[in-house]
């Protein structure tokens, strides 16, 4: 009787750990089109993520946070994971870091009336530059930073940035150009839209990947899957229409929150 009834609880507890691991809670933000839960998919970040995942067998739930809690809720293991980060020393220090989702780099956006050029941080020193709350810019740019060589205005959001460059209240804002173009189009009028523009140069040139939860008990297992599942989704040719989709508009931030 007593081994029929550990037999019992070994198998309940296998599947307890069997469905675990076909299920992954993933942390997210707001960063359209990649990432957003407005968007087509979340975005295209968060699709890749997705169908890398669904190859695989493994299901996601989303979270949707403030991005420096999306990353200590997945670095303390609350949830599994985060989506997308720069693959930065901190953050290879403090998790499992995947294959690359997506490539970014910034640019400079600012007013088209107003004359900018620059090659160097050092051209920038005397500009007053947006900065978005949270997010790292890259070393050139956080290190001009920590040394006071540029001066910010911090906001709390990408769009607040862009309100500010229209008012003349900051003159330059970094930021990808994909996703700089999607928050325009999507927060202001047509009219508002043509007045922006952005220098052609691009600096901080990186990848972002998935970020896996280190001393969680799952997580070399999630991310051997991922990474497997990327694979197979670049091989399949998918991948290639998905980035045709994006630059067609189709992961742009709409009014309603995404639901599958």
């Amino acid at each position: 009787m007593k081994k029929s009834v550990l037999l019992i609880v070994a198998f309940l507890l296998l599947g307890i750990q069997l469905f675990a691991q076909k299920t992954i809670r993933i942390t997210n933000g707001e960063w359209e089109p990649y990432l957003s839960q407005y968007s087509y998919k979340y975005g295209l970040a968060s699709h890749i993520v997705s169908e890398a995942f669904k190859l695989e067998n493994i299901t996601i739930e989303w979270g949707f946070f403030p991005w420096k809690r999306s990353y200590v809720l997945a670095q303390k293991g609350v949830w599994d994971a985060s989506a997308v980060w720069w693959p930065s020393p901190e953050t290879k220090e403090n998790f499992l870091v995947s294959s690359p989702v997506v490539k970014t780099s910034f640019v400079f956006f600012h007013l088209k009336n107003y004359k900018f050029q620059w090659k160097s941080m050092q051209d920038v020193h005397d500009q007053e530059i947006g900065f978005t709350r949270g997010y790292d810019y890259g070393k050139e740019f956080m290190s001009a930073l920590k040394d006071k060589k540029i001066n910010i205005q911090v906001s709390n959001s990408d769009e607040l940035n862009f309100k500010k460059l229209l008012k003349g209240r900051i003159d330059i804002f970094p930021n990808d150009l994909l996703v700089g173009s999607s928050q325009i189009r999507n927060n202001f009028s047509d009219e508002e839209a043509k007045l922006f523009t952005s220098h052609p140069k691009q600096f901080s040139k990186n990848t972002l990947n998935l970020i896996i939860c280190k001393h969680c008990e799952n997580g070399q297992y999630f991310l051997e899957k991922f990474n497997s599942g990327l694979k197979k989704l670049i091989k399949s040719g998918r991948l290639k229409q998905m980035y045709k989709d994006l630059y067609s508009g189709k992961y742009d931030k709409q009014k309603m929150v995404w639901i599958e």
